[in-house]
């Protein structure tokens, strides 16, 4: 018989693991609404498919759901500001913020990589839910822009890992 993890010992050895930082946004009765992930993933070539894994009680992701599509913004390095932001009471988040509606998907300025992301299948995964989704459109930010990394509880660059 095996001896269950302790969750707390588990969140802190998966700490170790860096993340990208990406805020996920949707438009949902013509609001926008976003949530910041950190387990966001390519999965296929061909077909083109990524996804991402929320906390499948989350409020953010109760009102992100049913959207019809959604953009991953993978924030850039300089936009530790932004990443914070958008962990404020949902209807703060965009305050502030330079984005624009990009055929209906909120599109955060200056991003190091944005995608628009159309569901394709929503998989129970333990106390989250893994949203597999199809691309159906992306762009690579600036020339040598860098991702913002989430790596020991804390916020880091590639240059200053």
């Amino acid at each position: 018989m095996t001896t269950p993890l302790d969750p707390g010992h588990f969140r802190h050895v998966m700490g170790h693991v860096p993340t990208c930082v990406t805020v996920v946004t949707a438009m949902v009765d013509d609001e926008p609404q976003a949530m910041v992930i950190g387990s966001f993933v390519s999965v296929s070539l061909d077909p083109p498919l990524a996804g991402f894994f929320c906390t499948s009680t989350s409020y953010s992701w109760g009102k992100l759901r049913e959207a019809e599509s959604y953009g991953v913004n993978v924030l850039s390095s300089s936009q530790e500001d932004i990443s914070n932001a958008f962990m404020r009471e949902p209807d703060e988040r965009f305050s502030g913020i330079d984005w624009k509606d990009d055929n209906g998907v909120p599109r955060i300025a200056d991003a190091a990589a944005w995608l628009r992301l159309t569901p394709n299948a929503i998989i129970d995964a333990g106390d989250h839910d893994f949203v597999l989704c199809n691309v159906v459109d992306l762009e690579a930010g600036e020339e040598g822009s860098e991702p913002l990394v989430f790596h020991s509880g804390k916020y880091r660059t590639l240059a200053n890992g």
